[in-house]
């Protein structure tokens, strides 16, 4: 008996074998890096009535390029290659990827993804889904829009960076840090905004500042490129097509409509009463924006508050420190500044007819019940016409720097 138990207990264990090898065994759909084409970004037009897709793929073959901080001589090999295809669909485009290369595509490292004008005026719902529903497509990428042809961009090289998709990222991710003009877009940030009640968004621009393209490994040795990529415009969509363009100073004046300052250089009059000079510099390095909707008969009013603090950087006028009336001089100088920025941005974001100041959010969790009648009117495009908007800047310098004299006063002594 004790023996039939034991031939019984090994059965099982002969039996259990197959089924456990299962679990030993790698991904169904496992790849080797030797066959992927890992690609750092992504740039879709539409031409000739179809996608056009163009990928960066990381050329594994330029770990010696000198581009970097860590190489020293130059390399023919390119740090990255580009791959152009068409089709009728997005993903028709990339399958064709596979006629062009050796390796199969891979996005899931992607970086950034740039959409031309060209997609941007027809509509961005296509590629949000795509990266939304694809398996291996981020939809933490940052989004970026470019004038003309969305792929040359794509070509450009890059000095002191052998990832071009990274160095991009970097900008935005620094320029948001540090100056905040534009806000940094990922795609699920994207489609957010233009799935909530505001029903719009803004892109930055990315564009080139020369005529010609530097995609040759020997010209990034030198001093000075003759054309870079820079950060230019704020696109502004509307449903899920874009409607027009804001300034770099009318982006600037949304950031602080939006609270998205997170660190800010305001150039300003140091003696405004008696001259219009702009000759201070003042880094604002703390900021918060409170809007209160409010409903006046027939119309909102947003109560705008917004509250900052910094430290001053430069000053070319004669002016003593010492003296509180020139510190209040100041921050008043600084604080009209900012109202001058939120005006020309409302005037021009109300022109466009899209609220990208995310107002219809604050209107629906204030006022709950008006939001519901002005959805079943559909009339939000009428009531957001007619806001009217309420700025408050109250600006405090906290320090002066290491002088509390301006050096032009010192040598006036």
């Amino acid at each position: 008996m004790k023996e039939q138990k034991h031939c019984i207990h090994k059965l099982r264990c002969l039996l259990l074998l197959p089924l456990l090898s299962t679990l030993l065994s790698g991904c169904w759909d496992d790849r080797e890096l030797s066959e992927l084409g890992i690609a750092s970004g992504s740039a879709y037009d539409w031409e000739d009535n179809q996608w056009k897709a163009t990928y960066q793929i990381i050329n594994p073959s330029s770990g010696a390029s000198g581009m970097g901080g860590g190489g020293g001589g130059s390399s023919s090999s390119p740090p990255f290659l580009t791959f152009a295809v068409k089709g009728k669909t997005i993903i028709e485009a990339i399958q064709r990827t596979n006629l062009t290369s050796v390796r199969e595509l891979f996005t899931s490292h992607s970086r950034i993804s740039i959409l031309g004008e060209s997609v941007a005026r027809r509509g961005v719902n296509q590629i949000i889904d795509l990266f939304l529903r694809k398996q291996d497509a981020r939809d933490t990428v940052y989004v970026f829009i470019a004038k003309g042809n969305a792929g040359r961009i794509l070509d450009q090289l890059m000095q002191l960076t052998k990832n071009q998709g990274a160095g991009i990222q970097l900008m935005i991710e620094q320029e948001s840090k540090l100056l905040s003009y534009y806000p940094s877009v990922r795609m699920f940030e994207l489609a957010m905004a233009l799935s909530s009640e505001s029903g719009s968004a803004v892109i930055p621009e990315i564009r080139l500042t020369g005529k010609d393209i530097m995609d040759e490994t020997s010209e990034t040795g030198r001093t000075d490129l003759p054309s870079r990529l820079v950060l230019g415009r704020l696109a502004v969509l509307k449903g899920e097509k874009m409607v027009g363009w804001l300034s770099q100073k009318q982006a600037f004046g949304l950031t602080f409509i939006t609270s998205k300052i997170k660190m800010a250089n305001i150039s300003f009059a140091t003696h405004p009463q008696t001259s219009d000079k702009i000759d201070g510099s003042f880094i604002l390095q703390k900021s918060a924006t409170t809007v209160h909707p409010i409903w006046a008969k027939d119309h909102f009013i947003m109560d705008v508050n917004i509250k900052g603090s910094g430290v001053i950087t430069e000053i070319g006028s004669a002016m003593d420190l010492n003296d509180r009336a020139s510190i209040s001089q100041m921050e008043k100088s600084i604080e009209n500044h900012v109202l001058e920025l939120i005006e020309n941005s409302w005037q021009t974001v109300k022109q466009l007819n899209a609220d990208v100041t995310g107002f219809a959010v604050k209107i629906h969790r204030s006022d709950r019940k008006r939001w519901k009648q002005i959805k079943k009117d559909k009339s939000w495009d009428t009531v957001f016409q007619q806001i009217e908007i309420r700025p408050h800047v109250s600006i405090k310098i906290e320090r002066m720097g290491l002088s509390n004299k301006s050096f032009k006063s010192i040598e006036q002594d």
